[in-house]
């Protein structure tokens, strides 16, 4: 059986704000987290170890942060579209470690409601999801309380199925993105009558949003 292996991390400093979104979830908080988008650093990290991956870039040739149409934008839609180039590259998750690191705000009493996310956008049960919190012990400047930390690894192993994707511009892409992830959540994932090529993302900025 086919089996990849992806790595990603993401980091993001404090900034105004009074809340913070770590794996689609919302967390108040006396700060917010700096980024074009917003910010979910947890979602971030996965979206890079699942497109390292199947060795198609960094969430920043995605979704550059150059791009207005990506400002303040809800990281899961991020995460949907990664999902659905998993299924389309015939692979589906086996499964994926999540490790956060910061001092504050507290995580533990979120943690299961970032892994039940996660793995509704992702079209996984939620045993595949592990979702970690840690500190650095007061060092570096996650242990001075300037930013947040998130590292992700995958396991991704070949599907039964491939869903092919049949995308010219955005519109036709994010209806696919939402139906391939419908499909995945039900593990049903089928083939259509579809142009295989994939689509081609031209890189503007390497930088995570």
């Amino acid at each position: 059986m086919s089996m990849r292996i992806g790595h990603g991390i993401d980091v993001h400093a404090f900034g105004p704000g009074d809340h913070v979104t770590l794996g689609g979830v919302r967390i108040a908080y006396e700060k917010g987290l700096l980024a074009h988008s917003d910010g979910d650093v947890v979602i971030h990290a996965l979206c890079d170890a699942l497109l390292g991956a199947l060795a198609l870039g960094d969430i920043g040739h995605h979704f550059p942060p150059s791009d207005p149409r990506w400002k303040d934008a809800d990281s899961r839609q991020f995460l949907r579209h990664c999902a659905a180039l998993v299924a389309e590259r015939g692979f589906m998750l086996a499964n994926a470690d999540i490790s956060v690191v910061c001092e504050r705000p507290r995580l533990a009493p979120h943690v299961e409601l970032m892994r039940q996310r996660l793995a509704q956008d992702i079209g996984c049960p939620v045993a595949d999801v592990s979702v970690k919190a840690t500190t650095s012990e007061k060092l570096g400047f996650t242990g001075r309380g300037e930013g947040i930390a998130a590292h992700a690894v995958v396991l991704l192993q070949a599907r039964p199925v491939a869903a092919p994707v049949q995308a010219r511009d955005d519109a036709e892409l994010h209806a696919f993105v939402e139906r391939v992830a419908a499909e995945v959540e039900a593990n049903v994932a089928r083939p259509e009558d579809a142009d295989p090529d994939t689509v081609q993302w031209q890189a503007q900025d390497k930088h995570a949003p």
